[in-house]
């Protein structure tokens, strides 16, 4: 059952993913819409660490398609391939940074 439940968040969370990247690149060329899923998601697994309910679960498979490190490697290639290098770096690493420090958050709230 809790399986479902995973793919059910998942089947959620990819297409919030899809509709907030594409709203952000509309106006903007840095992929800001990729960094805010990934931090979120990152924020909210971090809350769910140590949870073993069927909620959990759900939350869990929509933060994994909710957040997206194949696209921001491919958001990182596309920049080095446009030679970009500040993009690259603020992107590299803010997301590896807000990420980690999001996730982080998350275990100190629920303590």
């Amino acid at each position: 059952m809790r399986t479902t439940i995973f793919i059910i968040g998942a089947f959620i969370g990819a297409p919030t993913r899809h509709v907030i990247d594409q709203y952000f690149r509309s106006y903007m060329k840095f992929p800001m819409g990729i960094l805010l899923v990934n931090v979120a998601g990152s924020f909210l697994l971090g809350l769910l660490i140590d949870s073993q309910t069927d909620l959990a679960y759900g939350l869990m498979g929509f933060c994994g398609a909710l957040t997206t490190w194949s696209a921001l490697a491919l958001d990182l290639f596309n920049e080095i391939e446009e030679k970009d290098w500040k993009r690259f770096a603020v992107n590299l690493l803010s997301n590896y940074t807000f990420g980690v420090l999001a996730a982080l958050a998350g275990m100190w709230v629920v303590g």
